[in-house]
């Protein structure tokens, strides 16, 4: 019985060490311990058992998408230079992870220099102007086949690409500025303008109300001034006099102070 639990224990040790997983979205390579890759099978996620893996390793290759993101300086088409930046998306290819792992050292250089020679021939056929206004498409199409042909051969595959940043040159920006700076002084010296006007306007209507007052005033004073209106008033005051009891000859005298005719008392 001591021999059977005994036997059972190395058994179970043995089943335990000869055991590898491979994580979800990776792919598995065995890698003999001599260190031969295995280039028949690829093993994918999940549980994997043989005694092999005593010996053996398995080492596990994302092939989920990735994006690398480089950043490059070249000359554009005006032979300015000009700075942009490149989001690549790729991943692994899952059937060709056990060449890659025999043949390729550093899959991030080799992406990186692939990268940059596409875009050494493409952006230079723009001006900064253009990949930022209306040329962006267009070029990453380009920059798309040539990668798209390049990938395969380092065992990864292509899924997109994007310029996703182009810096205008120092010269560009500069003008840019100063335009920019320009319109901002147009909008503010038309803002003043249009004060100005208004202003003017106001105080042409208040001047203009003015002489239109004073053209009114004067012809009301030479309304009342003619003898009809003033024989009028002079009526007029006559009344109110009478009414106050007021003789126009004068206090004391009825017939006016140019007679000799005396008011008695009684």
């Amino acid at each position: 019985m001591k021999k059977f639990f005994s036997y059972l224990s190395i058994l179970l040790v043995f089943s335990l060490g000869s055991c590898e997983s491979v994580s979800p979205g990776h792919k598995g390579v065995e890698v003999s311990w001599g260190g031969e890759t295995n280039m028949t099978t690829i093993y994918p996620e999940g549980f994997h058992g043989g005694l092999h893996w005593m010996f053996d390793d398995l080492v596990e290759y994302d092939c989920r998408e990735k994006t690398t993101i480089s950043k490059f300086e070249f000359n554009d088409l005006n032979s300015m230079l000009t700075n942009v930046e490149i989001s690549v998306d790729f991943n692994y290819t899952p059937d060709k992870v056990n060449l890659l792992h025999s043949k390729i050292t550093d899959v991030e250089a080799k992406l990186e220099k692939t990268i940059k020679s596409a875009a050494k021939e493409v952006i230079p056929q723009y001006t900064a102007v253009d990949l930022n206004l209306s040329k962006r498409a267009e070029a990453e199409e380009k920059l798309g086949k040539i990668l798209s042909e390049e990938l395969p051969n380092f065992y990864l595959s292509f899924a997109r690409v994007q310029i996703t940043d182009v810096d205008l040159p120092g010269t560009i920006s500069q003008q840019a500025e100063k335009t920019a700076e320009q319109v901002e002084k147009n909008k503010l010296a038309s803002k003043m303008e249009e004060e100005k006007l208004n202003l003017g306007n106001a105080l042409v209507a208040e001047a203009k109300g003015k002489y239109e007052a004073a053209q009114f005033d004067a012809k009301s004073a030479t309304l009342l001034s003619t003898p009809a209106n003033l024989k009028l008033k002079e009526l007029e005051i006559e009344l109110e006099w009478a009414r106050k009891g007021i003789s126009k000859y004068g206090s004391g005298n009825v017939f006016g102070s140019g007679t000799n005719i005396l008011l008695q008392k009684q």
